[in-house]
């Protein structure tokens, strides 16, 4: 059964993230912060392409940085 609740604007979540390129991975660090805006399907239909794509959320991290992330790097708080 599935329990875990779709990632929405207002929600606090843990974002997997770093600004270091050469940082794998497994190595970034989690930070807590807020969702602030779910671009979902808007990201293709605005570009018309399926590479070079946008990230689908902006979080709004404790800290005061706002970051660009995808559901992949998110978990719930």
């Amino acid at each position: 059964m599935e329990t875990q609740k779709p990632f929405t604007i207002g929600a606090h979540v843990k974002v997997r993230y770093s600004s270091d390129p050469t940082l794998p991975r497994d190595k970034w660090s989690k930070e807590s912060g807020v969702i602030k805006e779910d671009f979902g399907e808007q990201i293709t239909a605005a570009t018309g392409r399926s590479w070079a794509q946008a990230h689908r959320f902006a979080v709004a991290l404790d800290d005061g940085r706002l970051v660009f992330v995808d559901p992949e790097n998110l978990e719930q708080a």
